[in-house]
């Protein structure tokens, strides 16, 4: 890895190429799959294409894939001059609107490949994937790439502009934007990088006259790389820069577990810290057609299982199907005493809310560990029906990416209760005739 990155560094200086910080964040980053999200004229398009130049000696064969050829072109083109500045083009073929090739003096080649062919996204093993303006690239797309770099286990690197903040790109990217996978991470670059146009960076004037016109979350999302929630997201308090960090991880305290069992779906448990008014979760066990045997067994492996003090679980964990329940299967094979209580729906939402961001001050009083991966995707996934022009909207979210929430809403409605509301007051009025 080590003597790869300063073969890179070494071509990069040939051309000119100096990363600003964001940029060379995503580039010294060892996952697999990285998703690059720009502001407008971030200069995602030139880092991509470094990105490919920087790597050219490892491999034998790179695709740059975009909805249509031409969408492809500024990546193509920046590789292109780039090699012909250190003289290393062997032959080269761009028509203005169709498939380019580059060929290398070393026998790397370069493709560009259109979405609207997908036949051709096919028969190839490529060595690395620039996906060029991703966001506009339906999921269908990115699936079979991610297929295409398995067999030479190479490398995706995906950048775009949200595009609404919606879809299967915005919502990776609020999966993988922090550090809890190894093979796939995601990064923002905002505009005010862009220095060339910027000079002053995110105090600059333009900048500042953008985000007093823009509202804001439009103003992130277009300028700041950072996708704005859903207004069909339930919980769209929860913000991974704020909720989740190291200083979730375990402080060595008394452990309780939140419990939602499932199968098919996904049996849940979280490891949960009280501190103080706080919470932490400090670690899950989010395993998929697994019996509560299974479950139990792979809690014990943890570090913190001595310090499980006790627990909660749905209520239907007390259901006996011709076996013993759920709390009996606890109690037996891991002397885990759990309680459950019935908790409403719209009840075990508010009380979640108030941790995400404390009314009464404004704070978040739930931090999240970042191995939490499968809780912190709930988080941006867990939704509201999508409005309809023929049918009422439903208040009901969707009961479905929520395994591990339920989980925690149970934990915190059993220790914390109710939301306490205060009664409506009945104003007396005379009507005179």
């Amino acid at each position: 890895m080590t003597s790869q990155r300063a073969a890179r560094d070494l071509l990069w200086a040939r051309v000119g190429y100096d990363p600003t910080p964001a940029q060379r964040a995503a580039h010294d980053c060892p996952a697999r799959i990285r998703l690059i999200a720009g502001g407008e004229r971030a200069g995602k398009s030139r880092s991509g294409a470094m990105e490919l130049f920087g790597r050219l000696l490892e491999g034998q064969l790179y695709w740059l894939v975009g909805p249509e050829y031409d969408l492809c072109r500024p990546e193509f083109e920046y590789v292109l001059d780039a090699c012909r500045q250190i003289d290393a083009v062997a032959s080269v073929r761009h028509p203005a609107s169709s498939r380019c090739e580059l060929i290398t003096r070393t026998g790397a080649r370069i493709v560009t490949r259109s979405a609207l062919e997908p036949e051709r996204l096919a028969a190839e093993a490529p060595d690395g994937i620039l996906g060029c303006e991703a966001a506009q690239l339906p999921e269908s797309v990115f699936l079979r790439l991610r297929g295409r770099i398995a067999e030479r286990r190479g490398w995706l690197w995906l950048s775009g502009t949200f595009e609404g903040s919606r879809g299967w790109y915005a919502e990776k990217f609020r999966a993988w934007e922090l550090a809890g996978r190894s093979d796939a991470r995601a990064f923002s670059i905002p505009s005010w990088e862009n220095r060339a146009l910027y000079p002053g960076g995110r105090d600059d004037p333009e900048i500042a006259d953008l985000e007093a016109t823009f509202p804001p979350d439009l103003f992130m999302e277009r300028f700041g790389g950072v996708p704005c929630a859903p207004s069909t997201l339930v919980f769209r308090e929860f913000e991974p820069r704020v909720h989740v960090g190291p200083q979730g991880r375990s402080s060595g305290t008394a452990v309780e577990l939140a419990i939602d069992p499932g199968y098919a779906g996904a049996y849940a448990v979280l490891a949960v810290e009280q501190r103080g008014p706080d919470v932490a979760v400090i670690d899950e066990v989010y395993l998929r057609r697994q019996v509560a045997g299974d479950v139990i067994a792979a809690c014990r492996e943890r570090p913190w299982w001595p310090r499980v003090r006790g627990g909660v679980i749905d209520v239907a964990g007390r259901q006996h199907h011709a076996t013993p329940s759920q709390i009996e299967i606890w109690a037996a094979l891991g002397g885990i005493r759990l309680r459950s209580h019935s908790v409403p729906l719209r009840s075990g939402i508010d009380r979640l809310r108030t941790f995400l961001r404390d009314p009464a001050c404004g704070k978040a009083r739930l931090t999240v560990a970042p191995e939490c991966r499968n809780l912190i995707e709930e988080f941006g996934l867990y939704r509201y029906h999508e409005a309809s022009d023929v049918e009422p909207i439903s208040e009901i979210p969707i009961d479905r990416d929520n395994h591990a929430i339920k989980a925690l809403i149970y934990w915190l409605f059993d220790r914390f209760g109710a939301i306490e509301r205060p009664p409506r007051q009945t104003i007396p009025f005379r009507i005179t005739w």
